[in-house]
This record gives C-alpha cells, sequence and structure tokens, in this order.
C-alpha cells in the first residue's frame, strides 16, 4: 500500500527534493496535499504532474491565479493560514514539515494533534515550540522524523542504541561562506555574497543563517528537543568538506559517525520510507577519493549567533521564541539592505534583553508571544 504523503513547502528545495524522491517511487507514495507560499506557476505544475487532493496557497493575493490555473482539474485549492491549517489537520500517513521559519509551527502542531507523523525540515518550529510538540507527539504515538541533514544524521547513529550510553552528541556546520573572515570584514557584506553558501542549494532564509551560524545554534536547540538531551550534551563543529553529518560520542570511547554525500535526499528519503530504505539516485561517497577531512572547533567571536542560541538550550523557552522572531525580522531587513549583516546579532540580544517572561502553555500562547518578540524587534530597528 502507497504511503500517503502532504509536502508543506512543495516549491522549496526540501519539497523539490521530496517530490524528486517520490517521482523515482511511484509505486511506494501518493501525494495527498502541497503548498506554496507564492511560487504560483511551479505549484500549478506539480498540481497538474501529482493531482494531489488539496492545494494550498499562502498567499492570498495570488488564489484567483491559481484557481485559474488548475480550473479544468479536480482539486480543491485553499488559500491562507485558514487553508494551511485546513491540509494540515487532514490525516496522511507523513507530511513533510519543509516551511521556512515560525510559519510552520502552527500547520505542524495541526498535523500531530491529528495523529499524523512528521519528517520535519522546519527547525524553528522547534526552536519556539519544542516544549509543547515534542510531549503532544508522544501522547498522540506520532513520530518524528528529522530531515535537516545533521539530525538525522544522529537518528540514524542511535538505531539500536541507548541515549544512557551517550556522552555527547555533536552536529557537523559548513562553516558557510566566510568561514575564513574576521567579524569585523564581515559586518558590512552585502547580501549577494552571504547568500553564496559553499556546500549546500537552500533558500535565502537558512542561508544567512548558515552565514552568521545562528543556524547551527538554532540546530543545537533543535537536537535537545529531538532527542530529549541538556545543552551539556549537545554541540557543533565545522566539517567543511560536509560529508560527516553528525556523531556521536558513548561514554566507552565509540563514535559513531554517519557520512552521505550532501544532498538532501537522502535524509528525506530516509524520512519518509522509514523504518525502511529506499534505492534513490545521488552521488555515491567514494572513501578512497575522500581526503583531508577537517574538524574546526566554532569560534564564538567570529561567530557570536552560534553561542547565543545554544546557550538557551534548557533555558525559559520564552527566550528561544524571541531569539527566532528577532532572528526572523533581522535576516529579512538584511535581505532587504536595511541592516547591517553584522546587526544580526546585536538585534537579536537586545531583544532577549527586553523581553518579559511569560507562560507558554498551549499553542496560541506560543503564537501570541512571536508576535510580541517581533515588536520589540522591530522597536530595536528604529534605534540602530
Amino acid at each position: 500500500m502507497k504511503k500517503s504523503v502532504t509536502v508543506l513547502g512543495a516549491t522549496g528545495s526540501v519539497g523539490h527534493s521530496t517530490l524528486k524522491i517520490i517521482r523515482e517511487n511511484p509505486d511506494k507514495f501518493q501525494v495527498i496535499g502541497i503548498t506554496a507560499n507564492s511560487n504560483v506557476t511551479l505549484l500549478a505544475k506539480l498540481a497538474f504532474e501529482f493531482m494531489p487532493k488539496f492545494v494550498v496557497i499562502s498567499d492570498l493575493r495570488l488564489l484567483s491565479d491559481l484557481e485559474t490555473r488548475l480550473a479544468h482539474v479536480d482539486i480543491e485549492i485553499l488559500s491562507g493560514e485558514e487553508g494551511l491549517d485546513f491540509l494540515a489537520s487532514q490525516k496522511t500517513d507523513i507530511l513533510i514539515a519543509a516551511i521556512s521559519g515560525f510559519a510552520g509551527f502552527k500547520p505542524i502542531f495541526k498535523a500531530i494533534s491529528v495523529g499524523t507523523d512528521i519528517a520535519i525540515a522546519n527547525k524553528e518550529a522547534l526552536v519556539a515550540g519544542g516544549h509543547l510538540l515534542m510531549p503532544l507527539a508522544k501522547r498522540k504515538d506520532v513520530n518524528i522524523l528529522p530531515i535537516d541533514s545533521e539530525h538525522n544524521a544522529i537518528f540514524q547513529c542511535m538505531m539500536g542504541q541507548h541515549w544512557d550510553d551517550v556522552e555527547n552528541v555533536t552536529l557537523t556546520a559548513s562553516g558557510g561562506p566566510f568561514l575564513s573572515i574576521t567579524r569585523e570584514d564581515m559586518h558590512h557584506i552585502r547580501p549577494v555574497k552571504a547568500l553564496k553558501h559553499p556546500t549546500w542549494n537552500m533558500g535565502a532564509k537558512i542561508s544567512i543563517d548558515s552565514a552568521t551560524m545562528m543556524n547551527k545554534g538554532l540546530e543545537t536547540i533543535e537536537a535537545a528537543w529531538l532527542f530529549g538531551i541538556g545543552r551539556e550534551k549537545v554541540s557543533a563543529v565545522i566539517h567543511p568538506q560536509s560529508i560527516m553529518h553528525g556523531f556521536v560520542r558513548f561514554w566507552d570511547g565509540t563514535i559513531i559517525s554517519h557520512m552521505a554525500p550532501p544532498d538532501m535526499k537522502v535524509p528525506i528519503s530516509h524520512a519518509l520510507a522509514w523504518p525502511e530504505r529506499l534505492k534513490i539516485q545521488t552521488e555515491k561517497l567514494d572513501l578512497t577519493q575522500t581526503a583531508g577531512l577537517e574538524f574546526i572547533e566554532i569560534n564564538n567571536e567570529q561567530f557570536p549567533c552560534y553561542d547565543l542560541a545554544h546557550q538557551l538550550i534548557g533555558e525559559d523557552p520564552c527566550y528561544a521564541v524571541a531569539l527566532n522572531a528577532a532572528n526572523e525580522i533581522a535576516v529579512s531587513l538584511y535581505l532587504d539592505n536595511k541592516l547591517a549583516f553584522g546587526d544580526i546579532y546585536s538585534l537579536c540580544i537586545k531583544t532577549l534583553d527586553m523581553i518579559k517572561i511569560g507562560s507558554l502553555d498551549n499553542y496560541q500562547s506560543v503564537i501570541d508571544y512571536d508576535s510580541f518578540a517581533r515588536d520589540i524587534s522591530r522597536s530595536i530597528v528604529l534605534s540602530l
């Protein structure tokens, strides 16, 4: 029987890789729903190809355009936040959570609530709401399968292992485009350079997060929630070759690592087929041609965003919500040439200094606190 799949963020890089895998395995998967933010042309093309039951366009201004393009096919067309929530609430075997940013939190919550397994690439949802999403998943007997390459690496390293035997886990980072540049020289660097990631082809937001190393800090928070571990048990190192994606050190001195080509199809295919594996078309590592693997400690002076995020593991969830909100505001402003690259960190830490701790005991309180933190961040921008 085919697995039913919903793909949130079908037109992004993770969605693109997911649908490539499904094309290669048409006998194993059936696409039930797909979404896009604003790429209506590609969304319509994918709708014709996969013929899902539901299609959602988040940008309400593009609804009529999508309806015109899909006028002669039997597909239910939805839009906006309500459409996204409705689709996420439709039970499927697995939902690919590939929407960028905090916008993915609510639909992931909805999907878990109806018992759908989640293949998660949206780290922001766990950063801001892991304290709600992970307990809910446990209550609903829902599997949260990581498809960020680093977290999927740790997941695979721990297959057949016991967390009581683990000393620590380490995520790897490419180092981004500015590994050899000082913090001072990075300060006024333009977005066109920050977007040129040396290894991965990613969206704009995650590319900037990689350049600041905020991405890796947020990923340590994500790992803490996914695996139920504390700050002292999770860290990251720079590995420019991006071949080893993560490793686990055990108390007996053993290290188990995960190696794979830098291709998102590898972790996505693992999550889609879990607990089985798929044959996929990807580059094969030739270890006889692999030499000079480097592992470099992250310099917190050079990349302060990493340490800022990592230090929030185990702290009140309000801090992580606020950091994520401030970072999204800062990156957006930077991409619009309204904020210096070096001021992304400044805006984030100033926001954390100004927040008030509140109770985040349901998903609406998390959404409201995110809005509160964004308002603070925007007020700071005016004074930068």
